[in-house]
């Protein structure tokens, strides 16, 4: 097989060259990065390539049908949100993905993110440094004991930044329609609407993937339905909130404080207010990244091309092809 990298984030492809060689295969690298549909038909058909390796670049409709030869794309991903997937069915293509990649890092960060707001400590942090002295300055801070802890998706990486949180807070609560109830751990009380976990929660960390409906399903009306002074952590997708409902919560005060470790656009534009609100914490869509984590990403990826090519199938796959 040969396999196409489109796009990539790490310095290098030293790992994926080693196993890809030990396997006896072909590879070829996108430069620059492919951004667009014709950039990515354009690499594969000029190599011959019969697999993609891709992070961010769009595999849509318009690619698959140009590639009757694309038998197999592998992601170092749990979501697959820029692969047009009913697509990659149509024209008989496996997708192939990681489904507890980074589960504990992503889970850690975000908890980690939430523990840092609700005890103020990057208001603190830039209060000190700015030479006030002040424990009061940032606003009212409450026992976390007595706050409720709410998730937005209560998968693997819900339930690790629960397990992280929950020690700290007095009960944690979610929202998953898609979860059966017998699936929830029993320390989780699940709610039925995505309603009741905003007004509960003191704390709402996000965990859903994005697809049409879930789009900008943090809008003005769900943030004014939370108790004023409340936080958002959101390590998950950054178009699953409004921006600019979201910046119109911190300036009212609705919102005590936002953790994002994604933006809807990324890198985010240097003047995003959100980027410079007094109210935010942020981070490089770091939430994954371990070294451990990053390695591991990476060689499964690889590993589910290898699997395919000597099976049939890959290890993990979200849409089965036919090929």
């Amino acid at each position: 097989m040969k396999i196409a990298f489109t796009d990539f984030v790490q310095p290098d492809l030293d790992l994926e060259t080693a196993l890809i060689t030990e396997a006896g295969f072909e590879m070829v690298v996108a430069e620059p990065h492919c951004t667009t549909e014709d950039q990515v038909v354009e690499l594969v058909k000029s190599s011959g390539a019969d697999a993609i390796v891709s992070l961010y670049a769009p595999i849509t409709e318009k690619v698959f049908a140009a590639l009757p030869n694309l038998r197999i794309v592998s992601v170092p991903l749990v979501g697959v949100d820029a692969i047009d997937m009913e697509a990659a069915g149509k024209h008989g293509v496996w997708i192939a993905h990681i489904p507890d990649a980074w589960v504990s890092e992503v889970g850690v960060h975000a908890a980690a993110m939430a523990l840092s707001l609700v005890r103020h400590l990057p208001f603190y942090d830039r209060s000190v440094r700015e030479r006030r002295w002040d424990y009061e300055e940032p606003g009212v801070l409450h026992r976390t004991h007595d706050m409720t802890f709410g998730l937005m998706g209560c998968g693997r990486i819900g339930q690790q930044a629960a397990r992280s949180a929950a020690p700290s807070f007095g009960k944690v609560i979610a929202y998953d329609p898609y979860m059966p109830a017998d699936a929830c751990p029993d320390w989780i009380e699940q709610v039925a609407t995505i309603e009741e976990l905003f007004e509960r929660a003191h704390v709402v960390s996000l965990h859903s993937p994005l697809t049409a409906e879930t789009k900008h399903i943090v809008n003005a009306d769900l943030l004014g339905q939370m108790q004023k002074g409340s936080f958002l952590v959101n390590a998950s997708r950054g178009a699953l909130i409004d921006p600019d409902a979201l910046l119109a919560a911190l300036d009212s005060g609705q919102l005590g404080g936002v953790g994002l470790d994604v933006f809807e656009v990324e890198p985010p534009n240097p003047d995003d207010p959100l980027l410079h609100h007094p109210r935010t914490v942020v981070s490089p869509h770091a939430a994954y990244y371990s070294v451990e984590a990053d390695e591991e990403g990476r060689s499964r990826a690889i590993k589910n091309v290898i699997t395919y090519a000597n099976t049939g199938a890959p290890d993990h796959y979200v849409v089965k092809g036919e090929k």
